[in-house]
């Protein structure tokens, strides 16, 4: 089945080379140039993957993409003139998949597209494949991988941005074992990006507030000296 890619960007030169080239790839194009004509586009049909460019005439690629996460996983990969990390960062958070600089390296942007497109596939479970996890439990709290919800001991949600739930994620997975640094950047930033060792610092601040709605939350994200950090209790997954 051909995979379809929806291309947003008011750049015509761009979308024009865009629309070539992955055609030639296989893939089913549709171009558009702003916010509105993407809504209207996926009001008439479905997409595999969104090239969503940041800066829009009519609404922030940044905001678009937040809007979207609301409601859809959408993979959605951001194309950008800015080099900033600090903007890397922000998209990632916001829930893009992946962000690239212009102007950039076609087989590079269509590698990033595989790779993208493979991670919202899956891959097949095979016949003696484990059960799908889609809960882990811990100290009262459920993490819900399907819907990223994070459900409090009372029954509360905590709300999560993603970077933050991908970080929790990758703890409660590996509940009462030490996550590197190292780790924890290629998990949450992947290889493409560099951030300091401070960046991460305050991801973990930020998740051990939010967690700490008994008093209990500080104490279950543990920091270990020259090393990374655990999550110090048992997490069962379901």
């Amino acid at each position: 089945m051909t995979e379809s890619v929806l291309v947003v960007d008011d750049d015509h030169q761009m979308t024009s080379f865009l629309d070539r080239f992955l055609t030639k790839q296989g893939y089913a194009v549709n171009s558009v140039g702003s916010a509105t004509q993407m809504g209207l586009a996926m009001e008439h049909r479905d997409f595999d993957l969104v090239l969503l460019d940041v800066g829009l005439p009519d609404i922030d690629g940044f905001e678009v993409t937040r809007e979207l996460r609301r409601t859809s996983r959408l993979p959605i990969i951001l194309l950008t003139a800015r080099e900033e990390v600090f903007d890397r960062i922000i998209g990632l958070e916001l829930g893009a998949d992946d962000y690239v600089s212009k102007p950039f390296e076609p087989r590079e942007l269509l590698a990033r597209i595989r790779s993208v497109l493979r991670r919202s596939r899956g891959t097949a479970p095979s016949q003696n494949a484990l059960p799908e996890v889609r809960c882990i439990s811990f100290c009262g709290y459920v993490l819900d991988l399907p819907t990223r919800c994070l459900s409090g001991p009372h029954n509360g949600i905590v709300p999560l941005t993603g970077m933050e739930f991908n970080l929790l994620k990758l703890l409660a997975e590996n509940a009462g074992a030490v996550v590197t640094r190292d780790r924890i950047m290629h998990s949450i930033y992947g290889h493409s990006i560099n951030v300091t060792d401070r960046a991460i610092d305050t991801h973990v601040a930020r998740l051990r507030k939010k967690l700490d709605i008994d008093g209990q939350g500080n104490g279950m994200i543990r920091t270990v000296h020259g090393s990374g950090y655990i999550l110090a209790t048992h997490s069962v997954s379901e």
